[in-house]
């Protein structure tokens, strides 16, 4: 089985193990403050051809490069606008990916084979030693098998991972419980290819208008960056997404409802969990929540809609990709 450690701090010595763990091209999970990332040498074509192997995931599925600031960032971009400038002063480290054209180090593993590469600068200080320790960019996805629940716990990785990971670091429960948002800069005009912790508002208000992308790239078809398939982010328990107060309909298996601000009237037998109309709150535990249904063995997850509002736009973006239709 894989080694967990316990890392309490950027200081701890398993990062030094770690980092040589990467260097020798092996694969470590560890903690960013969105989600754990299953990390490889982000320079290394046949590290990173491990990460894909691990995760079960399609090569047109780019992986985000995970840098220690600015300088680093640089040198995996063939051009560095004054916005990409901007937006890295106010928002890094944090969770917030800016996808650019990429320079000629960038292994074409690492962008799928396309022109751009996704580079993020984390803000977990055990992120950041290690980033720093291994002396390289490092390639990393969330640390779970492709389609399936992201991590917000070291046990979540072991569980959906098993043996494929050299090494996890354990670091607790992640902070923000969503993935990045992924701000596209290689075109004539910045648009959110997945929205995240950082809201539109927030960029637009640094980098003028910010489009928003809004589809779903099928399966087969190259992405330009992660968290934009058709079906993504998925328990094993069926997710089906109803009106606010709807209530539970009749269907097979064991059933949990969750409620945004109140539940309604539940039959006995149903799991009633409720949950506080703050789309952050929501957000942070999402991940969590579900992870915790599947491992209690529920067959459906019936949920409420949130708000159509700014604020709630990663929670819809990651509901609605989990409780698609598996492709056929």
């Amino acid at each position: 089985m894989t080694r967990i450690l316990s890392v309490d701090g950027p200081e701890a010595p398993v990062i030094k193990e770690a980092a040589a763990i990467l260097a020798a091209g092996g694969l470590v999970a560890f903690p960013t403050e969105t989600v754990y990332g299953l990390g490889a040498d982000g320079l290394n074509p046949e590290a990173v051809a491990l990460i894909y192997a691990a995760k079960g995931r399609p090569s047109t599925n780019p992986v985000i490069l995970h840098v220690d600031g600015v300088d680093s960032a640089k040198a995996l971009a063939s051009h560095w606008p004054i916005e990409a400038q901007q937006i890295a002063d106010r928002y890094w480290p944090g969770p917030l990916t800016l996808v650019l054209p990429a320079s000629e180090r960038v292994p074409p593993i690492v962008r799928a084979g396309g022109p751009t590469v996704a580079l993020r600068c984390p803000a977990h200080p055990v992120a950041l030693a290690l980033i720093r320790a291994a002396g390289r960019p490092l390639a990393a996805p969330s640390a779970n098998r492709s389609q399936h629940l992201s991590p917000t716990l070291a046990e979540h990785v072991a569980s959906s991972l098993g043996g494929a990971v050299d090494l996890i670091l354990d670091g607790g429960p992640t902070e923000a419980g969503l993935e990045s948002t992924i701000l596209d800069l290689s075109g004539p005009r910045p648009r959110i290819l997945r929205p995240g912790p950082i809201l539109p508002a927030e960029l637009a208000a640094i980098v003028g208008p910010v489009a928003l992308w809004a589809g779903a790239v099928r399966m087969g078809a190259t992405q330009a960056a992660p968290g934009m398939a058709e079906r993504h982010y998925a328990p094993r328990a069926r997710l089906e997404l109803v009106t606010p107060g709807t209530g539970l309909s009749p269907g097979p298996g064991r059933a949990a409802y969750v409620g945004l601000g109140a539940l309604p009237s539940l039959p006995v037998s149903t799991r009633g969990i409720l949950l506080p109309m703050d789309a952050e709150a929501v957000g942070s535990r999402l991940f969590a929540l579900l992870h915790e249904l599947d491992d209690e063995g529920y067959d459906r997850v019936v949920m409420e809609w949130p708000p159509e509002e700014e604020a709630w736009m990663a929670v819809r973006d990651r509901l609605r990709r989990a409780s698609a239709k598996e492709s056929e």
